[in-house]
């Protein structure tokens, strides 16, 4: 009986598919994390929505101090709204937005290197246990990897059809790419050094003109906003890169820097560490891509392939030797994608051989089992969502429909998450600045809590208290605290509480 070989490659990448979705959306709201960055921008969602209203401005970057592009919430903020309110809902889009960087992968190598190929490196990174990590959240830089994948492959569609459109996409997807993580930056020169090596001299400028175009449509609303304020944040981001650091590397060999960057990048993906695998895995890459990348100079299609593969592999493990500061596992997230596809691309120059084929195919097995073995589910899920809405029921239980004012006292959060729940269940604690009421509801993460004389604004700004409640919730070790002003000193109550004074 002879098989449709359509229909086989649709019921294979169906099974691909299926999978990418299932290790992306398996009780996601359990593990979804929720804290107060992510608290916060949901409050500022939830108010786009609201009001109707856009906002110009996105999350603050992790460090520099300085702001990012509106595009995520503008992208976020109607999944907010699809799920009622729930937070789970914008980790929804990120994780629909993993499953298509899978798809975008498989269609990728399957054109350049054949259907196996496509299937073996979208298996891996469908499971890599940093990728799963970053597709199952809400965060900023989580939905990057699509967009640098849509980006690099925009550009290998207008160079090998002679389709100068595409590099319209690829400047679209860049514009979008750059307001989800700073270090998008580092696109530019790997999309620079493909285009020169793989187009004419001749058609540079036009090139330029349409990625340019595309970027300035998809970045003028940050871009906008910086015009208006006179450039705040641009100014930020130089000062903060042109900064001494000292952080980064002590070497300067760019050869032991890149390995060793690709090591740990290798680490990261597989959560395999203290092995000499990673290494070994990163050496056969880097140098088989460039054995074959060499060979095939002048054949301009394997070129283009292996000078995308390479360029994007190498190229961006190097670019990163110029960012100064500390470099977490998420700071590569521009180039998530790019081990996976110079993996294709080898394996499709070497599938003809059947001893290829084996080691290929040995090699994915291997490293799905690693990938299973560090899954997520692992470790017991967070419940994050359900343990917030309960302590915000909790304190809108003990607020006694008064007033009140609400503080955390966490070692590494902010109360946001909170301020969220209170807010969308009507329950809205008033801020100090606004007014000082006859209650502060204070939530304590900590194992050590002692709310009376506690620096922070949000209990300092109350005025002197004395506790008059203290609850706690069984099972999640938080406890609760009512603090009431002390009879013994000046009442500020129905007034607002300045800074500083």
């Amino acid at each position: 009986m002879k098989i449709d070989r359509k229909r086989f490659e649709i019921t294979i990448l169906t099974v691909l598919i299926l999978v990418a979705v299932f290790f992306r959306f398996w009780q996601i709201r359990d593990y979804v994390v929720f804290l107060g960055d992510e608290g916060r921008d949901m409050i500022i969602m939830r108010n786009m929505v609201k009001d109707i209203r856009p906002v110009f401005l996105g999350p603050t970057a992790s460090v520099g101090g300085f702001y990012l592009g509106p595009v995520y919430y503008w992208m976020a903020a109607p999944f907010l709204a699809l799920s009622m309110f729930d937070p789970v809902g914008p980790a929804v889009m990120v994780a629909a937005f993993g499953v298509a960087t899978v798809f975008l992968l498989y269609k990728f190598l399957k054109e350049v290197s054949g259907f196996w190929p496509g299937v073996l490196s979208g298996l891996l990174y469908a499971t890599a246990p940093l990728i799963v990590r970053y597709s199952r959240s809400s965060w900023n830089p989580n939905p990057l990897p699509f967009f640098a994948l849509l980006q690099i492959y925009s550009i290998y569609l207008a160079i090998s059809r002679k389709k100068p459109l595409y590099f319209l996409i690829a400047g679209l997807s860049f514009g979008i790419a750059i307001q989800l993580h700073y270090l998008a930056i580092m696109l530019i020169p790997i999309s620079f050094l493909i285009i020169a090596l793989n187009s004419n001299f001749k058609s540079w400028a036009k090139t330029a003109i349409l990625l340019t175009v595309g970027a300035a449509v998809t970045f003028s609303p940050f871009l906008t906003f910086e015009i208006r304020h006179n450039f705040p944040n641009f100014k930020t981001i130089f000062e903060f890169v042109t900064r001494q650091s000292t952080h980064g590397y002590g070497s300067s060999n760019l050869i032991w820097i890149i390995s060793n960057s690709g090591n740990i990048f290798l680490e990261e993906i597989s959560k395999l560490r203290g092995t000499p695998l990673t290494e070994f895995v990163f050496w056969f890459l880097a140098a088989a891509g460039i054995i074959i990348l060499s060979k095939n100079w002048q054949n301009t299609g394997k070129k283009l392939v292996f000078t995308i593969s390479v360029i994007w592999f190498l190229g961006g493990l190097a670019a990163l030797r110029f960012y100064s500061g500390q470099l977490f596992d998420y700071y590569y997230g521009f180039m998530f994608p790019a081990p996976f596809l110079i993996f294709g691309t080898i394996a499709g120059d070497l599938w003809r051989r059947n001893v290829f084929k084996l080691i290929f195919i040995s090699f994915t097995i291997f490293a799905l089992a690693v990938f299973l073995e560090n899954g997520f589910w692992r470790s017991p899920p967070n419940r994050l969502i359900d343990q917030t809405v309960r302590v915000s029921d909790f304190v809108i239980e003990k607020a006694q429909n008064q007033p009140y004012n609400f503080a955390l006292i966490s070692a590494n959060n902010s109360d946001h998450a909170y301020r969220y729940f209170l807010e969308i269940k009507g329950a809205k604690p008033l801020d100090l600045e606004t007014m000082v009421t006859q209650q502060l509801l204070v939530v304590c993460e900590s194992k050590k809590c002692a709310p009376l004389g506690h620096p922070s604004w949000e209990i300092a700004g109350f005025g002197r208290g004395e506790i008059s409640g203290e609850w706690q919730l069984p099972d999640i070790g938080i406890r609760v605290f009512r603090l009431t002003h002390w009879p013994g000193a000046p009442n500020p109550a129905g007034k607002p509480a300045v800074k500083g004074q």
